[in-house]
């Protein structure tokens, strides 16, 4: 019996960034910041600073980093994501933002049943309350950044589908 690799479906594209609303992009962009580390990781602790000030940035970043973690450790699945300027987005990743996205409106209950997507058990309440003190800055960066974010062209990443 042969084995075949199958990809996650967590990886699967099922949009383009330029579909998304500039908080949602915001989400995902940090995440894959955040999971390639150097200069966009930089990027992202810089941006929590000039908008909140460096105190309040820097907590805003551990509970970024705290997320992110949680994610990684107590995933139903390996987290998927694809690469930094990637056009598409996989499911993961649109959970994620999701998540994010309606934790920030006070949506506590969709934000949960992203949560579950992506966690498992106690976790995602942990994750929801997380993005609900992410949510409002990332909306304020979002906004601000608007027309700085940058137009994702195709890579190749090891992360990808």
């Amino acid at each position: 019996m042969s084995q075949h690799f199958v990809p996650s479906r967590g990886a699967a594209p099922v949009g383009q960034m330029q579909e998304l609303p500039p908080m949602e992009r915001m989400a995902i962009l940090y995440l894959r910041a955040w999971c390639d580390g150097g200069p966009g990781k930089a990027q992202m602790i810089d941006d929590f600073r000039r908008v909140l000030g460096p105190d309040e940035g820097d907590l805003i970043y551990e509970d970024f980093n705290t997320l992110l973690r949680m994610m990684l450790r107590c995933g139903r699945c390996p987290l998927m994501r694809h690469g930094l300027n990637c056009r598409c987005f996989g499911g993961h990743e649109s959970a994620f933002a999701h998540m994010i996205t309606a934790a920030a409106t006070q949506d506590r209950d969709d934000a949960l049943l992203f949560a579950t997507t992506l966690l498992s058990g106690g976790a995602a309440w942990h994750a929801v309350q997380l993005a609900s003190n992410l949510g409002p800055v990332l909306l304020q960066i979002s906004r601000s950044m608007a027309t700085e974010l940058p137009d994702t062209t195709q890579s190749h990443s090891r992360h990808l589908h």
